[in-house]
């Protein structure tokens, strides 16, 4: 466990430099199997983050029927799956290759159009999707705010006016940003300020206890004991502190 909390903690204090780079998660998804390869060592953590992340895209997107639905930074192809299996017509990126191939191997029966391919210079056709979904990507790929507008735009235009914009990202300012240093309220100010109406906001995942129960292959049942009361904590806190990892952000292209 020791070994472990340093190997973290080395990664952690690099994350700038290393979290932006394909090889990074080209690494993870060689060495990983499962969740673990674009997600964490815990399985059943894991359960619980896709569960709530799912509950809120289905949410927020409603339904999806022969809707034309963009996937970006799509790892190894979770949400694309998902959204698939809802009936979404899906394409979907990741700057990542292995975790393209993976995503590929993973879709079975769905018919998903991947492809590699960065959110800095990916090229978007404009007003070609309904719905846009985003987990984990943007505070990875931005370095800076400028770098975070530069992307919105390109989201913009890439919508149908009307079109829903949906993201997951760990937005913080302060020890918890990973590569983007920018807070809630700031991402949402700068979402509303790009041609976008705000219509949900939720914090997500608990992240005093994601530090612990990171570290390894945590029993299920220490797991399944903490990670309920941490998101019973969650909810019970003012949103202000934003005692959340995550931060689910819903909007739609205003016209």
């Amino acid at each position: 466990m020791l070994t472990r909390f340093r190997e973290m903690w080395r990664k952690r204090s690099r994350r700038e430099e290393i979290y932006s780079r394909p090889a990074f998660w080209n690494d993870k998804a060689d060495s990983h199997a499962g969740s673990a390869a674009s997600m964490f060592i815990n399985p059943t953590l894991n359960e619980y983050y896709q569960r709530e992340q799912f509950a809120f895209f289905d949410t927020a997107l409603g339904n999806v029927t022969g809707h034309r639905i963009l996937d970006v930074g799509c790892g190894t192809g979770r949400v694309s799956r998902h959204l698939a299996e809802r009936g979404a017509i899906v394409s979907a990126f990741d700057f990542a290759e292995k975790a393209i191939e993976i995503a590929r191997q993973e879709s079975g029966a769905h018919r998903i159009d991947y492809s590699v391919a960065s959110v800095s210079d990916v090229e978007l056709k404009d007003e070609s999707h309904n719905e846009i979904v985003v987990l984990g990507c943007l505070t990875l790929a931005c370095n800076t705010a400028e770098d975070f507008v530069h992307v919105l735009k390109k989201l913009h235009a890439a919508l149908n006016p009307g079109g829903k914009l949906v993201l997951i990202e760990p937005f913080h300012q302060g020890f918890l940003h990973r590569v983007l240093r920018l807070s809630k309220s700031e991402a949402i100010a700068l979402i509303q300020k790009n041609g976008f109406e705000v219509f949900a906001v939720q914090e997500m995942h608990f992240w005093p206890l994601r530090l612990c129960l990171t570290l390894g292959e945590t029993p299920a049942w220490i797991t399944r004991t903490l990670y309920p009361a941490g998101e019973a904590i969650l909810r019970m806190s003012p949103k202000v502190l934003g005692l959340g990892d995550y931060k689910g952000i819903a909007a739609r292209r205003l016209p």
